[in-house]
């Protein structure tokens, strides 16, 4: 295989000096093409990559000083000609990945959309068998129906306007309003959280909704403002936390038990724990700089609590972290050899790559150094053109 690649490279370099077309670009995409179909090759294990690597540029370079080409231009385009040809059927697969990825996203969509005209038809269903009954019968139904349509009202499309009307009316009563608010978001986040597994994109989400939803009310009421918005933040950090202890409780639950489980879960569970703090503070951050719809009460409201998360200890932060340690040691109880978050692991490969990155850094110091100094001449000969 290695010989057919090189013999390629070889007949295809001839081929361009022949027909006057030995350009870098040229001499590239004949060096891209031969290695892209031994890397293919390599997938299934008959030869390494960083053979095919060096067979490939060493193969080309020697035939571009005997064809006299050689030079800084087209040796450049033969290593990135081999380069890019390994790369090429890895990216081919990520591209089909994404794609998929991309249509499990609309089907995930139409499904969420099925299932709410589902749920609404099941909820109708149920409240419509109350007037077979009377009395405590049908008020038994009734009640039941309205505690799963609030358990529900973010899978339904209500949560934001529920939210609202709840606390326009804790804002007409008057009394205890930052305490009730924080009950009716932490309600209203914890039952939206429930619907899906842990995800700190969803928490973000989530919460900035629930806290928005709260603030318009209270700024349409026009009073109350600073109450309402101190009560939704509390309620939701309430909600997350509460979705915190419960991940932890579910990785304790996994190690004492001989519960089956996928180590790809928890290994997102863990990364997803661990951006939680961050995912809850750029919520709060973009309901802060909602310029044209907070009034200066609620986002004043809203800095005091962002200064204060990062002034002290974030209790999201601190239980998001005991959580995330109790999965990893899940991942170690359960005798699984990837117990590192991509985090961790990217960091391990830097610690591995010291030379390399000098290597660059010394590179790139050199690239830095060489326009300026051409910059400088550019200058000095402007200079001289004027005098």
């Amino acid at each position: 295989m290695l010989e057919t690649m090189k013999k390629e490279i070889v007949e295809h370099l001839e081929q361009a000096k022949e027909a006057g077309k030995m350009s870098a670009e040229e001499i590239e995409r004949i060096v891209e093409d031969a290695v892209a179909k031994a890397a293919q090759s390599a997938k299934e294990g008959a030869v390494e990559i960083n053979t095919i690597a060096k067979e490939a540029v060493s193969a080309a370079v020697k035939e571009l000083e005997a064809a006299g080409y050689e030079s800084k231009e087209t040796v450049e385009a033969a290593v990135r000609g081999a380069v890019e040809g390994v790369q090429k059927s890895a990216k081919e697969a990520m591209q089909t990945v994404e794609k998929e990825m991309l249509q499990a996203k609309y089907r995930l969509e139409q499904e969420k959309a099925e299932l709410s005209a589902k749920l609404k038809d099941a909820l109708e269903g149920a409240k419509e068998a109350a007037n077979e009954f009377v009395d405590e019968g049908k008020e038994h139904i009734e009640e039941a129906v309205n505690e799963l349509k609030l358990k529900s009202a973010e899978m339904l499309g209500l949560m934001e306007a529920t939210i609202r009307q709840s606390v326009k009316t804790v804002i007409e009563e008057g009394e205890e309003v930052e305490q009730k608010v924080s009950r009716i978001t932490q309600e209203a986040v914890e039952n939206a959280l429930s619907e899906a597994r842990l995800s700190a994109q969803r928490i973000k989400e989530v919460s900035e909704a629930a806290i928005v939803s709260a603030i318009e009310a209270a700024q349409e009421a026009g009073e109350k403002v600073e109450e309402t918005a101190k009560g939704a933040i509390e309620g939701a950090q309430k909600a997350v936390l509460a979705k915190i202890e419960e991940a932890k409780a579910e990785m304790k639950k996994v190690q004492e038990d001989a519960k089956e489980f996928v180590e790809e879960d928890i290994l997102q569970t863990k990364e997803d724990l661990e951006a939680i703090n961050a995912a809850f503070m750029e919520a709060l951050e973009e309901v802060s700089q909602k310029a044209d719809e907070l009034s200066d009460a609620a986002r004043e409201a809203v800095r005091q609590k962002i200064d204060e998360m990062r002034a002290k200890a974030s209790q999201i932060r601190e239980k998001a972290k005991e959580a995330a340690e109790e999965a990893l040691e899940t991942l170690k109880q359960k005798g699984e050899e990837a117990a590192y978050s991509a985090k961790e692991k990217a960091k391990e490969a830097l610690d591995e790559a010291k030379e390399e990155i000098e290597e660059l850094a010394q590179r790139m110091l050199k690239i830095a150094k060489g326009a300026l100094s051409g910059m400088v001449e550019g200058a000095k000969n402007a200079m001289k053109e004027e005098r």
